[in-house]
């Protein structure tokens, strides 16, 4: 055979494999092709999904205070509707209710829950019942799937919305003032996981001593502001790597300036009880007189927002106990005297305005003063909100003020504070935000 013959026969020989190699090449660009186009769509569909989920999210949230902080019709109802705006789908579907797993489905499904727990622990508003979760499912079938067995894609999209009072269980600020001021020597702030906003001048005297996560302050400190930088000797024990309060460059507005005051009530059943006797319990509802507690008497308070034309004047020797309460004072404020016990609890959703975690609240035109005295049993878990007032924290034979709270925030146009105060606050709650969440404001959370 000569070497022509045998160069045919070679050729001929690597053109079929080529072929053969091309064939497959072709194959396996066309399944690669197919599947790209399957990934495209169901990335299209699932963007579709979760956009959808967030606006189902947000109108559920918006109904649940309506609902009383479960899933109900109204709920029900508005998060459907955003489906259907959104162009997910074109008839009405029917929730679920509180399911906390969620299951496969033939067809598009929505769960609405009050109190997120899909996530379970891991989630930071898990349980919280001031939030609704909303989680979509829907099967996808696949253009070329089935080339690989992969005949429908299984979608799932979740969201959550509501108040954001839970969205950060560790920092922000717990106490947010224009103007602070400790007025003498001695004072003791010792604030856990929160710090302190002062959007004024900075007044300190020696003997000073603050802890906390930070401390930022707008105005002046010092001599240039006119007042006693320590001499020296005050202690600071802050986060951010601060040594002393630290001058901010960017102000901060009242981060609960927004919130809408409640409305006022129908009389409260016990309203002509201005001054109750011992074992009383008060009613909600609109008080046109105040109240004045005597001394050595004991008065409960129910659950509820106590809407005061005047200020709860409470006598040494005497205590005002209440879980759940809000107390809004159109005129006056709340006064213990020094030698009184005074234990309050804010409600923690909302019955009336936005007064979740609300437990102390003066109109916005109320420039009516605030005291707080030392006493070792007095405390007020929640929000001190006094945004056209003064809170003066009084000095004490050695007690502590707010020791036993669980969770406090201050948010007070001015605060003075005596010789020789010692206050206590566990900001666990980050009701005030500061780089986080804030107080009343409704979020879509995730």
């Amino acid at each position: 055979m000569n070497s022509a013959n045998r160069l045919w026969r070679t050729w001929k020989g690597e053109s079929g494999q080529a072929l053969v190699f091309g064939t497959i090449c072709m194959a396996v660009l066309t399944g690669v092709m197919a599947l790209a186009v399957d990934v495209g769509y169901i990335h299209y569909r699932q963007v579709q999904l979760q956009t959808a989920a967030d606006a189902a999210a947000i109108a559920a949230g918006l109904e649940n205070q309506s609902c009383s902080n479960v899933v109900c019709s109204y709920m029900e109802t508005a998060a459907a509707q955003a489906l259907i705006e959104d162009g997910i789908t074109s008839a009405t579907i029917t929730p679920s209710a509180n399911k906390c797993t969620v299951p496969t489905s033939a067809g598009l499904s929505m769960i609405i829950n009050v109190a997120p727990c899909v996530l379970g622990s891991s989630d930071p508003n898990h349980g919280n019942t001031n939030m609704v979760e909303v989680v979509l499912t829907e099967p996808q079938s696949a253009f070329f799937g089935n080339l690989f067995g992969i005949p429908t894609f299984n979608l799932q999209a979740r969201a959550e919305a509501g108040e954001a009072y839970y969205l950060d269980n560790v920092g922000g600020n717990c106490i947010y003032t224009k103007s602070l001021s400790f007025n003498s020597s001695n004072g003791i702030f010792t604030l856990t996981n929160c710090g302190i906003y002062d959007g004024g001048n900075l007044g300190t005297d020696s003997g000073v001593s603050v802890t906390a996560s930070s401390f930022l302050y707008d105005g002046f400190w010092g001599n240039g502001g006119g007042y006693n930088n320590c001499n020296g000797s005050c202690t600071w024990t802050l986060g951010d790597s601060e040594t002393q309060p630290t001058k901010t460059t960017t102000s901060q507005n009242d981060p609960l300036s927004g919130l809408t005051q409640p409305s006022k009530p129908a009389n409260s059943t016990t309203a002509s009880d201005t001054t109750p006797n011992s074992g009383t319990t008060l009613q909600p509802g609109y008080y046109p007189n105040g109240i004045n507690l005597n001394s050595n008497v004991s008065v409960t308070l129910a659950p509820g927002v106590y809407y005061m034309n005047g200020s709860i004047n409470v006598d040494s020797g005497a205590s005002l106990a209440g879980s759940g309460v809000t107390l809004f004072f159109a005129n006056g404020s709340l006064q213990p005297n020094s030698g009184s016990v005074v234990q309050l609890t804010a409600p923690s959703t909302s019955t009336n305005g936005q007064n979740a975690n609300m437990a102390v609240w003066e109109s916005n035109s109320n420039s009516s003063g605030m005291d707080l005295d030392a006493s070792s049993t007095s405390y007020i878990n929640g929000v001190v909100y006094l945004p056209d007032a003064t809170l003066t924290l009084n000095s004490g034979s050695g007690n502590v003020i707010n020791g036993t709270a669980t969770a406090t925030a201050l948010d007070v146009n001015s605060m003075i504070v005596d010789s020789a105060v010692t206050l206590e606050i566990n900001g666990s709650q980050s009701y005030l935000g500061g780089g986080g969440p804030t107080l009343g404001s409704f979020a879509l959370a995730e």
